[in-house]
């Protein structure tokens, strides 16, 4: 058969009107999978009853004498079509309007159009981030999420309104550490924190990386030690379990919003999962093993399948509350809002020293521990909580997700006191 079968796709040719009586378009039939389709006519027509289904050929009658010539041609098609889907990326072999110009190419003979060369750099970096999002929404085997895209273009703009203020003509040869100096001192200026800025340069190196793979960047400057993403370490607290059972507790039935934003965030907490995953669970995620209720979860930053334990107090918020369903989504801007609210009514208020740089200046003050929870606050107590009642780790991070045991500490809050008294209550000191 005149078919071949690649991890692209597949290749066929068919008659358009199989029934009809006189000539009728040669089709070539590109399928490469969920529905992705395209039909492209080969300029051949042929009646029916001289064409070869089975062999996707004309037949071998002497009253079409270029039959030769068309079977010789479609087997030609075939070939270059395959081997130019070959040398498209992944994101380029799922564009139809690509493969249909590759098509136009090959069996038309249409020239394509001479690209526009991405020469600049606001140009590359405008289609990077127009690659990385169709990736985001159409490619289920590139795990890269809306918010990375989402902070690509953050960093672009920035760097747009940089440009636009400083006058400095931005282009691949210019970046280099004077640019490095001045867009760091612009963000300060306007009271970027050290992390934020860090942020936007660490996006920034990951487009020149892949431009210079490109071949369109030639400039290495951003390679150098001092062209560096800057950090600081931010205070990520964790709620005691005294803290959640006060969160859980407390009465927030005349303020709703506060009292959503808490079930979400308690729920959170019960399942260990990351905002993106417990916040819109849905009831078709419950599942039934020996009796017991499990939610499945399929991490949306990992793609990793994870089970936990349906926890009593989840079921007594949905049942309490929600008519025996999970609580609505709500905006994850909204649930950072008002968890605080909701810390501070259940008197969670412990004071927390923070440091932090913002605008070039480093402040250390006091705040209530109120004003530090966030959604993923939630995760967070849960494996340092869970890690503190001694269920196993590996236990711990089949929920959570860690792939490593260095990753888990990393994240965990615990204290070197409350790690000894862990360790006193082991058996080799019981004993």
């Amino acid at each position: 058969m005149n078919s071949i079968n690649q991890t692209t796709g597949t290749v066929k040719f068919r008659l358009k009107e199989v029934n009809s009586k006189k000539e009728t378009s040669i089709l070539l039939d590109y399928n490469f999978g969920r529905g992705n389709r395209i039909k492209f006519a080969t300029g051949f027509k042929v009646e029916p009853r001289y064409w070869n289904n089975a062999k996707q050929k004309v037949k071998a009658v002497s009253t079409i004498s270029n039959r030769e010539e068309i079977n010789k041609s479609l087997l030609n098609y075939e070939a270059e079509f395959i081997s130019a889907i070959s040398k498209l990326d992944e994101l380029e072999r799922q564009n139809k309007n690509i493969l249909k110009s590759l098509l136009s190419k090959i069996i038309r003979k249409v020239e394509k159009k001479e690209q526009k060369l991405l020469t600049t750099f606001f140009e590359y970096a405008d289609d990077y981030i127009e690659k990385r999002e169709y990736q985001s929404k159409h490619l289920s085997s590139v795990k890269l999420s809306a918010i990375t895209v989402r902070s690509y273009k953050q960093t672009v703009s920035r760097l747009k309104d940089f440009n636009k203020q400083v006058k400095y003509d931005l282009d691949f040869e210019n970046i280099d550490l004077n640019f490095y100096y001045a867009f760091i001192g612009y963000l300060e200026k306007y009271n970027y924190s050290t992390n934020t800025i860090g942020k936007h340069i660490k996006n920034l190196r990951t487009i020149l990386n892949r431009a210079t793979e490109d071949g369109v960047n030639k400039n290495l400057s951003f390679k150098k030690k001092e062209f560096k993403t800057v950090n600081e370490e931010t205070v990520s607290i964790y709620l005691t379990e005294n803290e959640i059972d006060a969160l859980y507790n407390v009465d927030l039935s005349k303020t709703p919003d506060w009292e959503l934003a808490r079930d979400i965030f308690i729920i959170g907490y019960y399942i260990g999962q990351r905002v993106s995953d417990y916040n819109g669970i849905k009831m078709s995620q419950i599942k039934v093993f020996n009796s017991r209720e499990v939610l499945e979860i399929i991490q949306k930053k990992t793609g990793a399948k994870v089970y936990v334990p349906l926890h009593k107090r989840v079921r007594q918020i949905m049942n309490n509350r929600y008519n025996g369903a999970f609580p609505p989504r709500l905006p994850d801007s909204d649930i950072n809002e008002y968890i605080k609210e909701a810390g501070s009514k259940a008197k969670i208020l412990t004071p927390i020293t923070v440091t932090r740089t913002k605008g070039g200046k480093t402040k250390t003050i006091e705040v209530e521990k109120n004003k530090l929870i966030v959604s993923h606050s939630a995760r967070r107590s849960f494996c340092t909580n869970a890690y503190l009642s001694k269920m196993p780790v590996i236990d711990i991070m089949a929920i959570s997700g860690h792939s490593t045991e260095r990753e888990f500490y990393k994240y965990i809050k615990v204290t070197p006191q409350e790690r000894a008294v862990k360790i006193a209550d082991s058996a080799f000191f019981k004993n």
